[in-house]
């Protein structure tokens, strides 16, 4: 039997669109934060909560996700979620205190994730048949609208309106987004389990929730502290070495282009057991260097492989449960959230007990950790390990 070919319909459009209004939300942190410091008068403390507040909005959600959906509908919850993300991006444009910026991150984090859960379960249902292609592609318009504040920010600051301006933009995209798609129909929520019974997520599901706990948790541990070690090993001046970092970010990025064309030719494994190699080589590269050329190589190296990790964690994870793709999705929120707030201050309390290179040397082994776990994964759910997609 042929498999039809992907094709992408006006609700899945509609979902990658308000993926990268969400993505944007959550990249306005980075460059506006030193900005609004200024602005509130807050220390680094304070301007790190904002940053907690937001991963641990994801965790939050991630636990009743899936019965806010079965309770009012993917429909719903989606508009309900990206509304109140767009509220969130105002109250931070807006904030004269902390509190107020606070509580915008809080709703970005939040409801983002709700709104995240039903993107993600809706495209498992919707693409079955690809669904390794469609989640990947959603994750490219995730790491597309994480980049675009950078570049806002920047040219909004240059031509002297300031940076709150920025915080419209994902307003805009929502207004766009409702008036063009708002009377799309969803799939119906997975149906609630009967009175008396425990549905549970199956044993060989846990695997790749821990392999998504090491990806995401590699993946930010880079973000946060790359431009710190090519400052601490390489001595590349501060300014250099962030706008260095948009190697990694944009290889990200490139890397998930490049993976949704080979999601249609290879299986999750054998693309989730290649990337993980090539993250290893890259961060191994990265914590042999003492230089600003290699250092970078190494985080280019190591984005690519990063690229592919979640979007192919995230297939596998659903296959072991599709008739529960909303509580699934919903657990992964739990793990990459959670895995946000973890593992980058982790490596720095381990940096500041030894050095920022010793703590490095931990990254190779999340990355192939995650190798052994999704074999553990596969031998769980009866399934032979990677081989080619023969679709």
């Amino acid at each position: 039997m042929t498999t039809p070919l992907f094709s992408r319909d006006r609700l899945t459009w509609l979902l990658y669109t308000l993926t990268v209004m969400f993505g944007y939300g959550v990249g306005l942190l980075g460059p506006a934060m030193p900005l609004l410091r200024d602005d509130l008068d807050i220390n680094r403390t304070v301007g790190g909560l904002h940053f907690t507040t937001l991963a641990l909005g994801a965790v939050l959600f991630g636990f009743f996700a899936d019965r806010l959906i079965r309770r009012l509908g993917r429909h719903t919850l989606f508009w309900a979620g990206s509304g109140l993300v767009i509220v969130g991006a105002a109250l931070l444009g807006a904030a004269p205190h902390p509190a107020v910026s606070l509580l915008g991150t809080a709703l970005i984090g939040g409801p983002g994730t709700a709104m995240l859960t039903v993107v993600q379960a809706t495209l498992a249902d919707r693409h079955a048949d690809h669904r390794a292609v469609a989640l990947t592609e959603a994750n490219v318009a995730m790491a597309s609208g994480t980049m675009i504040p950078s570049l806002v920010i920047g040219a909004f600051v240059g031509i002297g309106i300031g940076w709150r301006p920025g915080a419209v933009v994902p307003i805009l995209i929502w207004l766009i987004a409702a008036t063009r798609f708002r009377g799309l129909e969803f799939p119906p929520a997975n149906p609630a389990p009967a009175p008396g019974q425990k549905r549970r997520l199956p044993r060989p599901y846990w695997f790749f929730w821990g392999g998504i706990v090491g990806a995401v948790g590699g993946e930010w541990s880079l973000g946060a502290w790359g431009a710190g070690y090519l400052v601490d090993i390489a001595g590349t001046a501060e300014g250099t070495a962030s706008l260095l970092m948009t190697v990694y970010f944009g290889s990200i990025a490139g890397g998930r282009v490049v993976g949704s064309r080979l999601a249609r030719t290879f299986s999750p494994p054998t693309l989730l057991a290649s990337s993980a190699g090539v993250a290893v080589v890259g961060t191994i590269l990265l914590w042999q260097s003492s230089t600003t050329i290699p250092i970078v190589t190494g985080l280019l190296v190591a984005g690519l492989g990063v690229s592919m990790l979640f979007p192919m964690l995230f297939t596998l994870a659903v296959e072991t449960a599709p008739e529960q793709s909303d509580t699934v999705a919903a657990r992964i929120s739990i793990a990459a959230g959670g895995s946000v707030v973890v593992a980058p201050l982790s490596l720095g309390a381990f940096a500041d007990a030894t050095s920022l290179q010793s703590a490095f040397m931990v990254v190779p082994f999340l990355f192939a950790a995650i190798v052994v776990l999704m074999l553990l994964g596969r031998r769980a759910a009866g399934r032979p390990t990677p081989q080619a997609n023969q679709r």
